[in-house]
């Protein structure tokens, strides 16, 4: 009888999911700026969003913005490791409010680099972001054991989420929100970013200048 030697699997162009946390409790300032922008929302396909979406331009999240942009410089000198001197910047900003039985409808950021979600009022055991494996070579595929779900086999995955934490990722991920379990209204600050200062090369003629 042969034995397979226990083999090594690696993980091959993994999409990073960065998280963090901001480590302290959101000020009173903050929280009522919060609070009195649910009353200047549109309407999404299955919550709400502020109607600002250049919201980290206020002054009332001006550290919760330093916070952000560490965040980003850390994303990308620690993942993207960039050669030419650049930086990763935000664009656009929003509140995001999630009722009990409301969801946020699948969907990606474009234009954008990396997408970011930070949590004000989250409940780590009913609340979750989703996301899903965006690759296209699984049209002939086994039907999967869903008791043995893992990082190659899954189709989607999902992580909890809590108050106070970040998660950061390429803006192209397939996210979504599920239909919300819990009373509480989930709050959360989603965020854009784009590359400023010059990526590529004037010597191969793929410079560009950001």
């Amino acid at each position: 009888m042969l034995l397979v030697k226990k083999p090594i699997i690696n993980n091959l162009f993994p999409t990073p999911i960065y998280m963090t946390n901001i480590n302290r409790t959101f000020t009173k300032e903050e929280l009522k700026f919060i609070k009195d922008q649910k009353n200047y929302c549109n309407k999404n396909e299955g919550n709400i969003n502020t109607k600002n979406n250049y919201i980290l331009n206020r002054k009332e999240f001006k550290n919760i913005n330093k916070f952000l942009d560490q965040c980003c410089k850390d994303y990308l000198n620690r993942i993207i490791c960039p050669k030419n001197n650049i930086k990763l910047y935000i664009t656009q900003s929003w509140l995001n409010y999630t009722e009990e039985n409301q969801f946020h409808h699948k969907h990606e950021h474009p234009n954008s680099v990396i997408s970011g979600v930070l949590y004000f009022n989250s409940d780590k055991n009913n609340d979750m972001i989703k996301f899903f494996n965006n690759t296209k070579y699984k049209q002939i595929s086994p039907e999967i054991d869903d008791k043995k779900y893992n990082i190659w086999n899954s189709t989607s995955w999902w992580f909890p989420v809590e108050t106070g934490q970040l998660v950061m990722f390429p803006s192209s991920t397939t996210h979504q929100v599920d239909i919300k379990k819990g009373n509480n209204t989930r709050i959360s600050l989603a965020f854009n970013t784009f590359y400023k200062g010059t990526i590529g090369s004037n010597t191969s003629l793929s410079e560009l200048i950001l």
